[in-house]
């Protein structure tokens, strides 16, 4: 059967209650405190430690153990969730890598995943239901990833939402930070996956 608005809309309402509930709301905390990690290391001279090329090789590292969980999981249990969470592991890992045309197929492949997930939005979300942890924690890797995006979009620049201090001179460190965060909230999401989704066993008879 076709998904449908009744179906969709409790969804969308229970991770959203679950998101802000005391036990989901802590997924947004790392990307700020990213961001805070930057003005820190700024402001005490450790410049080393927001460094874009420093970054770049670790982004590879993180992303390689991404790619290579969702794969495993892919293999292993064959579900939708792990082929769509590797797919886009493997879409972030190839830009990172700078392969030519990357920087335009990221964009490609990651509204392809999306249109994806809005027609198998109901079988995704059954495959997942019942791991709180996992909803919670890909619910934090997706914010943390679209920060990224602004910040790399200069949205919170002078010229627009003007919210960052500092913003001309550390977009490209805050950019980097920010989304090695996100590697390492989709490594975490891999682990609770690993944890806590399996695929439903069939009953015969």
């Amino acid at each position: 059967m076709p998904d449908t608005g009744k179906k969709q809309k409790p969804i969308i309402f229970d991770w959203l209650r679950l998101l802000f509930s005391p036990k989901g709301i802590w997924c947004f905390i790392p990307g700020i405190v990213g961001v805070l990690f930057v003005y820190w290391a700024e402001a005490n001279t450790y410049q080393a430690l927001i460094l874009k090329a420093h970054h770049e090789h670790l982004a590879i590292g993180l992303l390689s153990v991404a790619t290579v969980l969702f794969l495993i999981r892919t293999v292993c249990y064959r579900m939708e969730i792990d082929f769509i969470l590797a797919v886009m592991s493997v879409n972030f890992l190839c830009r990172e890598i700078h392969f030519p045309g990357t920087d335009n197929g990221v964009v490609i492949v990651a509204g392809l995943i999306f249109c994806w997930i809005l027609l198998r939005k109901n079988r995704i979300w059954a495959s997942i239901e019942q791991a709180e942890l996992f909803q919670i924690s890909i619910a934090g890797t997706a914010f943390t990833y679209f920060l990224s995006i602004l910040i790399a979009r200069r949205v919170f620049s002078i010229d627009y939402l003007a919210l960052l201090p500092n913003e001309a001179n550390l977009h490209v460190a805050l950019e980097e930070v920010i989304e090695n965060i996100a590697h390492l909230f989709l490594i975490f999401s891999g682990i609770i996956a690993i944890i806590s989704i399996r695929p439903k066993k069939k009953i015969s008879g």
